[in-house]
């Protein structure tokens, strides 16, 4: 089945699915039923349902399921340069929740244009000049990003939220990086943003933790109480909406406090609070245990915290050019990576008091997400000159134990060996322990989300979580049946966040679906492919072996290849 074979399904003749077993999103037991759509909407689940003119889809031997939600992505600028959001709907996913950790392409003026540029594309690891040559920046507001959006469509839809610091900056300027609002400026930001949720905006996203290529903190960490509330009652005054967040994880107590504060505060006006950065550690199993007993504390109160877990293996690619992992090396190592060419960074490297200064940060330093304290874990996956390839798949712990000396330095002379671009990759950084990632994903108050599709590009692929959770944790584990993990993945995420007609299997909801069977999936590794505007590599996840992606009734995928229909969009958090 192609875009051609399957005509305008959902827009006109309609689409019947024949012949498969539903599992609605509700968490019930699949059951079998064909469904009917019609005008990108289901209108009819029920068993031996005759065909009406409609195009047909035979799905027998497959489950039905709603479209995947995934609510942590940054595809808010991959849109432009590819609209079909490859590899997304290859994996099922029909909805992504976008603009977080603080940042969006909107609000945004000529006077901070390149600014949101500079940060969106540190600290989300994508190349910075797709933002001048693919971006094509012909809006001010949420509204003109949607219209934007739009115009085009997408392979999936996007529900986006408004990035706390973009309204900073829109706002307050330069200052935005300094100091706390006034009153006034507290105002119009409390009436950026409201704009925005009349518009159909899904509410803020902030940050406690990243910081920009030069190590200042984002502006939303500048924010003062007053300024936080008053966009907090902007989003509450809606009756929708909700808050992601993005902790102080790097703050081992305080963070666990602030973080209850703020709960509390959005509960207060109705709003869920959804938190990133969530994984299981080896080094520090009580990171987990804590985060759980909050949870646990807080939504037996009918505070609605929701953390979110991947089911991922947390593993990144070093980028040289723009990464955020030696960003608590900040006067060391990310300076590095900051300097701009081989050139500069071999002057670093070489220089004696950089040197000084890397060895003292690297000792002191308890935390990163570079694992400074765990050598085993950072394997060499490309070095340049024959002398060196001795060194390929081997780790930096080994390197240090052969060549002796302080890790920076042994690491620092490595570098400079390898053109200042070795490609290095740290493994298991976290969610390594299989069983312990079980267990949290099986945990009542935990979200199966977070993905980050979209960012770090060069250092790994994010999407396929969904894929990953079907084939690792249902089929092959049975730590979840197939209903709980579709539900998980669908009506849970709807449920929690708002999407209103999604997530379920039912008359009258929108007909984002998925169709697959569960022993014909498969989760690959990723690998480079040249394809980005302009020149440059991205990793990418081969499709996982699903039999047919649907947006709004049109198939966006089918037998693993997109059809180039693009009948996805920005949806409104207004919509019924």
């Amino acid at each position: 089945m192609d875009e051609g074979s399957m005509g305008e399904a959902g827009t006109g003749s309609g689409l019947l699915i024949r012949g498969g077993s539903v599992v609605d999103g509700t968490g019930s037991r699949a059951y079998p039923a064909d469904v009917r759509v019609r005008a990108g909407r289901i209108v009819e689940v029920a068993p031996s349902l005759r065909p009406d003119g409609e195009e047909e889809l035979d799905a027998g031997g497959a489950v039905v399921t709603p479209g995947f939600i995934d609510t942590h992505a940054h595809v808010d600028a991959q849109v432009f340069w590819d609209p079909a959001l490859d590899p997304e709907p290859l994996h099922g996913v029909t909805t992504l929740l976008t603009g977080n950790c603080s940042l969006s392409l909107y609000p945004v003026s000529d006077s901070t244009r390149a600014e949101i540029s500079d940060l969106f594309a540190y600290i989300e690891d994508v190349p910075r000049h797709l933002f001048d040559d693919s971006v094509p920046w012909e809006w001010s507001d949420f509204a003109g990003y949607a219209a934007a959006v739009n115009r085009t469509g997408t392979g999936a839809n996007l529900a986006p939220l408004v990035g706390h610091s973009m309204i900073r900056l829109s706002v307050m300027g330069p200052d935005a990086w300094t100091r706390t609002a006034t009153e006034a400026e507290t105002a119009q930001m409390a009436a950026v943003l409201g704009e925005a949720m009349t518009g159909g905006a899904w509410g803020l996203s902030t940050s406690h933790l990243d910081v920009d290529s030069t190590g200042r903190p984002v502006p939303s960490r500048q924010a003062g109480e007053a300024e936080v509330d008053a966009l907090l009652d902007t989003i509450g005054g809606f009756g929708r909406g909700l808050v992601e967040i993005v902790p102080a994880l790097l703050d081992n107590e305080g963070q666990y406090d602030k973080m209850e504060h703020l709960a509390r505060r959005c509960a207060r006006r109705g709003l869920p609070l959804t938190w990133t950065g969530f994984a299981v550690s080896e080094r520090d199993p009580q990171f987990v245990t804590r985060w759980l007993d909050l949870a646990r504390r807080l939504q037996d109160e009918s505070v609605p915290f929701y953390p979110q877990l991947s089911p991922r293996t947390v593993d990144f690619r070093l980028n040289w050019d723009s990464s955020m992992m030696f960003m608590s090396l900040a006067q060391g190592w990310h300076k590095v990576v900051a300097a701009r060419g081989p050139e500069a960074k071999a002057a670093l490297l070489s220089d004696p008091a950089w040197r000084d200064t890397a060895r003292a940060e690297w000792d002191r330093v308890e935390r990163a997400l570079f694992p400074h304290r765990r050598p085993e874990k950072v394997r060499f996956v490309e070095v340049f000159g024959a002398d060196q390839e001795p060194w390929r798949g081997r780790t930096l712990a080994e390197l240090v134990a052969e060549k002796g000396g302080h890790p920076s330095d042994v690491l620092a002379d490595f570098v400079l060996a390898n053109q200042c671009r070795p490609g290095l990759v740290a493994q298991g950084v976290a969610n390594a322990d299989v069983e312990a990632v079980a267990r949290v994903l099986t945990d009542p108050t935990v979200l199966i989300s977070s993905s980050d599709a979209g960012a770090h590009m060069q250092m790994l692929c994010a999407s396929g979580d969904s894929t990953l959770l079907l084939t690792r944790h249902v089929r092959e584990r049975g730590d979840l049946t197939l209903e709980e993990a579709v539900h998980a993945l669908t009506g849970r995420q709807a449920d929690v966040f708002g999407f209103r007609g999604r997530g379920r299997i039912e008359a009258g909801a929108v007909a984002d679906l998925a169709v697959f069977d569960l022993d014909e999936l498969h989760y690959d590794e990723d690998g480079f492919v040249d394809d980005l505007p302009g020149g440059g590599a991205r990793l990418r996840r081969a499709e996982g072996g699903y039999r047919a992606t649907f947006v709004a009734g049109r198939a966006v995928q089918s037998e693993g290849k997109l059809t180039g229909a693009l009948p996805g969009r920005v949806i409104s958090s207004a919509e019924a």
